[in-house]
């Protein structure tokens, strides 16, 4: 392991494997070992990655494979995926220049398509977070079924990015949010991932389990759920389930 000079939590201690079944899995075993709060691991691959709802996740070389040790006051707020997609979405756009955006509650949209995602397992008193970004993936090599709906950052800009550099800018963007976050300004977090979304204003249709239900997404409320506006002119509010985003619509 090797630390980080400063102040800063998120990375201060840096893991960095080749290869590993799950980064989420190899940072829990650390955590049982008394792993501190910011410990971040990285691996050039996984070979048993995953990702929301049991989905595997395909994690060859080339993208950005790693997970992070956070032990916030409750360990059950779902704002705190929120808040690490903030970071997330925040710092690859700084240091690529891609325009990616975030389809609630934590994919990251990059010219309709999904280039990562986060999945965040809560095990109290400890929250494990992964991110996957397809960084310098050929869009080819992912599974046929994401053919159109996936994509990289490399294939969005035609050009390749530096991988350590955008490491470090993930890292030091989530110490950012995660800090806000901690420190109570939960409406400012809320308001940066508004500010990214490419949820709001769309028409959107949610399955969760057998249900589905369509409407237009029209913010999120304070704790974090999605709040739809159903053709019948009646509100929900949507706490889980698998969001898309349909044709149509859009933000002001």
């Amino acid at each position: 392991m090797a630390a980080h000079a400063g102040s800063r939590l998120i990375g201060a201690v840096l893991l960095r494997v080749d290869r590993a079944t799950s980064t989420n899995d190899l940072l829990r075993d650390l955590a049982a070992r008394g792993a501190r709060e910011g410990t971040v691991v990285v691996a050039r691959e996984q070979s048993g990655g995953r990702g929301r709802m049991g989905r595997p996740w395909l994690s060859p070389p080339g993208g950005l494979w790693l997970s992070l040790l956070l032990r916030p006051p409750d360990p059950a707020d779902g704002r705190i995926g929120l808040a690490v997609a903030v970071g997330v979405a925040e710092a690859v756009r700084t240091i690529t220049g891609a325009a990616v955006g975030l389809k609630w509650p934590n994919d990251l949209m990059l010219d309709g398509r999904k280039v990562g995602g986060i999945l965040v397992e809560s095990a109290p008193p400890l929250v494990i977070v992964g991110i996957g970004v397809n960084a310098n993936v050929d869009p080819a090599a992912l599974p046929a079924e994401t053919s159109g709906t996936a994509t990289s950052l490399a294939a969005a800009l035609g050009r390749e990015v530096d991988l350590d550099a955008v490491l470090a800018a993930v890292l030091a963007g989530i110490d950012d949010v995660y800090g806000a976050f901690r420190a109570g300004h939960l409406g400012e977090v809320l308001a940066r991932w508004r500010d990214l979304s490419v949820t709001l204003g769309r028409p959107v249709r949610i399955r969760n389990g057998a249900e589905v239900l369509e409407g237009t997404a029209i913010d999120i409320d304070n704790d974090g759920a999605l709040l739809i506006e159903r053709s019948d002119g009646g509100r929900s509010r949507v706490i889980g389930g698998d969001v898309t985003v349909l044709a149509g619509g859009g933000r002001a």
